[in-house]
């Protein structure tokens, strides 16, 4: 950074710190135009927006203003907005909707002077055919193969560049079978099939041929006499009968392979796959041989779905000379390394190998992490905290808080438009470094922007600022009906940082609501068992109501399932009657197993993170901090809690 901009930033700080009284007439201006606006008094918007030129939202206002006829917006003007905002989130908007009108208006010239890289598939292939009818050919045909060799069928826009691939000769049957082998890995046979008449050869028409009847009855389409001579293309064929067979018939796929494994030349990869395949199959389907199926397939195949079927199989079945076997190396694919390493240790001690087992134990109590607690628990030892705040300098600070998009979403978030808000900041944020983001979740926290704050951090990968991370919002609130409901603060404070991270409108796909994400069916029944009153769904977006009803049904599902936190969290999540179905059918299971084989890959690590979580509150309420292995209790056959 230069003096200039070190001076620039310095010479900011002052009016950056009080951007929020700057702009308080202008705020409120701002919000009577922009609500005339949307109301259609289009005359009275522009009245009201008259001086708002310099405040940072007006932005808004002329984005408005051109998308509403934007086929009839003046070149000009498009251009100047988009040079004037250049990667802003509404620029980047109006770029996009710009350069459809464009492409429909078949304005070629105009649409690649004023095109920047999209992730739209049909703005990227109108990009390719602007470039063929202004005759922009360089780099032409690695951009149309890219958009050819998707497993699926593209928009009618990409014609034009298929068309010309067809033409320069580009298109051959080469890239018509590479794009058919995908289509079948997709389960997208219609579109293999469309492309099989396309082909050429006749050889390869005849596979294509061979290759959708497997697809559709592998186990009958493989008495065909095609299949008596051994290729690559035939063994590739035959893999995928294993596999289409293997989806709901794993024995049947297990006696075809015994029956072809000798009649073909399967090269060692190809041997790797099929294992691979009938061990994933296996695992899906719970066949009870597994285990040996996981166990048998070679290390080259082992491949990030295996890996979490092993440890899922290996935890569930308690396969832990296997366990121990498998965790040997370190993974290949995107499996938690901390969970990794806990079940090796775990594995390691219940084969007799203890001294290796608290050598990983001892390691891995240093992390503040579920598994590190866990670990910490297994050797009597003090959870490690790890507290290492963010502490940006001013400059940092100011450099961020400079960004006109921040700028524009903190002015968002303080007239109470919180969607908006978030969009702005989500693009702002996008292309942030590690460092920037961790600037901008300490800017944020500070505004009581808590969602913002834990999501950046959570983008940077950055976790040691627990103050940021694990704010204490609604302090008072949480303390009052914790001492209510008979729970500790720390577990209040754990559900809602697990389920909304403080987003007091945060809103679920499946419908859930406010800080603790209650379902409106849930709250109504809860609100009358509680003697209160819930008139409308809106009103668990209020903090106090959400607190008060999700605290009491918490209070609800921890007395069903005898105080086991784990049980109930779970149960909190997924609902009582999952719950119940995934209770042990006889005996006693510990409760790091049990939580680490429910079958909810969302429930699973939403147990883990709420009792992660609680420990961490507790710290930060200056509490003694109890050990996840007392929150979390054994479970048995009926669901009581008792020691294993």
């Amino acid at each position: 950074m230069n003096f200039a901009r070190i001076l620039c930033i310095y010479l900011l700080l002052p009016c950056l710190a009080s951007a929020g009284e700057e702009f308080t007439a202008e705020r409120r201006q701002f919000v009577k135009a922009y609500a005339a606006l949307t109301g259609g008094q289009r005359t009275k918007a522009a009245e009201l927006v008259a001086g708002l030129e310099q405040y940072p939202l007006y932005i808004y206002y002329r984005h408005y203003e051109l998308r509403r006829l934007l086929y009839r917006a003046p070149r000009e003007d498009v251009r100047d907005f988009l040079t004037a905002y250049d990667g802003s989130l509404l620029a980047t908007r109006l770029r996009r909707d710009w350069l459809t009108h464009l492409g429909k208006a078949r304005r070629w010239q105009d649409f690649i002077d004023d095109y920047r890289p999209q992730s739209n598939t049909k703005l990227k292939c109108l990009a390719v055919t602007a470039r063929i009818r202004i005759g922009a050919f360089e780099g032409i045909t690695a951009d149309a193969r890219e958009l050819w060799l998707v497993g699926k069928s593209q928009p009618d826009e990409c014609n034009p560049a298929f068309e010309y691939l067809t033409e320069s000769g580009t298109l051959d049957d080469t890239m018509r079978w590479a794009r058919i082998r995908l289509a079948i890995a997709n389960n997208k046979p219609g579109l293999a099939r469309y492309l099989s008449r396309k082909l050429g050869s006749s050889e390869l028409a005849n596979a294509a041929k061979h290759w959708l009847a497997v697809h559709a009855n592998p186990t009958s389409a493989l008495k065909d006499p095609f299949f008596a001579e051994d290729s690559p293309l035939t063994r590739e064929i035959v893999i995928h009968a294993i596999a289409r067979q293997a989806r709901s018939k794993v024995d049947r796929a297990i006696g075809t392979w015994e029956r072809v494994r000798q009649r073909y030349a399967f090269t060692e990869a190809e041997q790797g796959r099929v294992k691979q395949i009938i061990a994933i199959a296996a695992a899906r389907n719970n066949h009870p041989g597994r285990i040996s199926l996981l166990d048998a397939v070679p290390r080259t195949a082992v491949d990030d779905t295996v890996e979490k079927y092993r440890i899922r199989e290996g935890i569930k079945l308690r396969a832990w000379e296997q366990l121990a076997s498998w965790t040997e190396f370190d993974p290949v694919g995107s499996t938690n390394e901390l969970r990794w390493s806990y079940w090796r240790g775990r594995s390691l001690q219940q084969t007799g190998r203890t001294t290796e087992a608290e050598v990983i134990f001892k390691e891995l109590a240093k992390q503040r992490d579920y598994y590190g607690f866990l670990s910490a628990d297994q050797l009597d030892l003090e959870y490690e905290m790890n507290f290492h705040p963010i502490a940006p300098t001013e400059i940092e600070t100011a450099a961020i808080i400079g960004r006109p998009g921040i700028i524009r979403a903190r002015e968002l978030f303080l007239i109470d438009m919180p969607f908006k808000a978030r969009r702005e900041w989500g693009h702002e944020v996008g292309e942030m470094s590690t460092r920037e983001l961790e600037v901008a979740a300490h800017v944020v926290n500070g505004w009581g922007w808590y969602d913002r704050a834990i999501l950046a951090l959570g983008k940077a990968k950055s976790y040691d600022d627990l103050e940021v991370r694990f704010p204490l919002r609604h302090e008072q609130l949480i303390r009052d009906y914790a001492e209510k409901r008979d729970l500790a603060p720390a577990v209040l404070y754990s559900i809602i940082r697990t389920e909304s991270a403080f987003m007091d409108d945060a809103r679920s796909p499946a419908g859930a609501l406010g800080l603790m994400q209650v379902m409106p069916a849930t709250g109504r029944e809860t609100a009358r068992r509680i003697g209160t009153s819930l008139p409308s769904a809106r009103g668990l977006l209020d903090p106090k109501k959400n607190v008060m009803i999700g605290s009491a049904y918490l209070k609800q599902v921890l007395k069903r399932f005898n105080g086991s936190f784990s049980m109930a969290a779970a149960a909190y999540n997924a609902g009582p009657h999952r719950v119940r179905s995934w209770l042990p059918d006889s005996g006693c299971v510990p409760a790091d197993i049990w939580v680490d084989t429910i079958p909810f890959t969302e429930t699973r690590r939403y147990v883990r993170r709420a009792s992660f979580y609680a420990a961490v509150y507790q710290w930060r309420l200056q509490e003694s901090i109890d050990r996840i292995g007392t929150r979390l209790t054994a479970v048995n056959a009926k669901g009581m809690t008792q020691q294993c």
